[in-house]
Formats: structure tokens, C-alpha cells, sequence
């Protein structure tokens, strides 16, 4: 059995009308340009976020875009990143913002803005990757951008269950480990069960990411 399941469908089944696919994605860069910054500037917004949620491949079950067509959706995020860094800096609000890129999972890509209280703090994350290595840039590269203006990060991209989701389901902790889930606790205690499905790519800007002299963790959390 398939318990949790969050797999990507990789199938190549034909998708027609790239042009016009081509054409929705530069429409959408242009909308992602500005952040919403209505939440983020309240009291309890804490984020502010962007992902390309487009048909046919932002469904329930996920289908990846070939690599070409990620590399464009790679260059509308980071034109976005840097817009969104004017913004944050004039809003006088500290931040953390981030570039998150997925592999295999291309269409879960995203650019981040976190909340900070000071300046100097950055996020660190429960799922930072304890594995170690190079950043794809061949696979990844680009005329219409350079990676390597990018200090990265590699996290883990996970299927997740909390302890507390037993009360719930039909299927047990013995039955997430046979299926090759790991045991996992968090700093406040709280246990769950996670397996990896592949990477997170977390970026800044080198300019900003050496400015950090304090990390705040974000760690996973149950839906309410």
C-alpha cells in the first residue's frame, strides 16, 4: 500500500499549445510582480508567497512541465524576486525573502517572504536537508538568469503525517515505516513521520543572505 501518497506524475503525455501556454506564463510573471503585501503588513501576516497554480499541471494529482518551460517559469520568479525586494525594503518591515526551487516537483516552485522582527534574522528550517550536495546548475542553467547570483540551500521535500493524524486514518506508524517513512522529532516535542520525495532549493540574493547574525526556526506543523 501507498499510504500519504504525494508522488509526481511524470508521465509525457502530450500537452498541446505551448505557444499559448508560453503566453499565459509571461501574463501570470507580469501579475506576481508586485506582492500582496495587504496581509503581510498586519499584525498576524506572516508570509507573503507565489506559485505558478496553473492547469494542466498545478492539479491533485501534480504533472511536471518539461525543462524548458520550467527554466522560464525559474526566470519569472527570480524577475519577481528582485521586484518584491524593492517593495519589502520600502514597507521598512524586516524580512527574510527566499527562492524556493523543487526537483523533481518543478511546478511546487515558489518565491517566499517571511516576516521577521529584526533585520539581521533569517529562517531556518526543520526540514534542512542533512545530506550534502552541489547545486544542479548545469541542469538548471539559463540565459535568461544566473543561479550563481544565489546562495542555496538544500531542504528536504517531504510527505508528512503527525503523530496526532492516527486518531484518523486507517493506517498505523508500523504501516508509514515499513512503507520507508522516517520517525522524526520536532524541538517542541511533537513527533511525525516523514518520507522524501526529493529536493527544496532554498536561495537569496548573496548580497542579503550574508547579512544574517540571527536564525529563527520554522519547523512543520499540523493543520488546525
Amino acid at each position: 500500500m501507498n499510504f500519504m501518497s504525494r508522488d509526481y506524475n511524470s508521465q509525457r503525455k502530450k500537452i498541446r499549445g505551448w505557444k499559448r501556454r508560453v503566453e499565459h506564463l509571461n501574463w501570470w510573471g507580469e501579475q506576481i510582480k508586485k506582492p500582496y503585501t495587504k496581509y503581510f503588513i498586519t499584525e498576524s501576516g506572516s508570509h507573503s508567497y507565489e506559485r505558478y497554480t496553473v492547469s494542466p499541471f498545478y492539479r491533485l494529482i501534480k504533472r511536471q512541465p518539461p525543462l524548458w518551460f520550467y527554466k522560464l517559469i525559474i526566470a519569472k520568479l527570480i524577475t519577481a524576486y528582485d521586484n518584491w525586494q524593492q517593495t519589502f525594503d520600502d514597507l521598512g518591515i524586516p524580512y527574510d525573502l527566499q527562492l524556493w526551487i523543487y526537483d523533481p516537483a518543478f511546478i511546487r516552485s515558489e518565491i517566499i517572504c517571511y516576516k521577521m522582527e529584526e533585520a539581521s534574522e533569517r529562517k531556518q528550517f526543520n526540514w534542512e536537508a542533512s545530506e550534502n550536495k552541489p547545486f544542479p546548475y548545469s541542469k538548471l542553467a539559463s540565459k535568461f538568469y544566473d543561479l550563481d547570483e544565489f546562495e542555496w540551500l538544500l531542504a528536504d521535500d517531504e510527505n508528512i503525517c503527525f503523530e496526532d493524524d492516527f486518531e484518523d486514518v486507517d493506517f498505523t506508524a508500523e504501516d508509514l515505516l515499513e512503507e520507508g517513512y522516517v520517525k522524526k522529532e520536532q524541538n517542541n516535542g511533537g513527533i511525525y513521520y516523514a518520507k522524501r520525495l526529493g529536493d527544496i532549493w532554498i536561495g537569496r540574493r548573496k548580497s542579503k543572505s550574508t547579512d544574517a547574525t540571527k536564525y529563527v526556526l520554522q519547523e512543520y506543523y499540523p493543520a488546525p
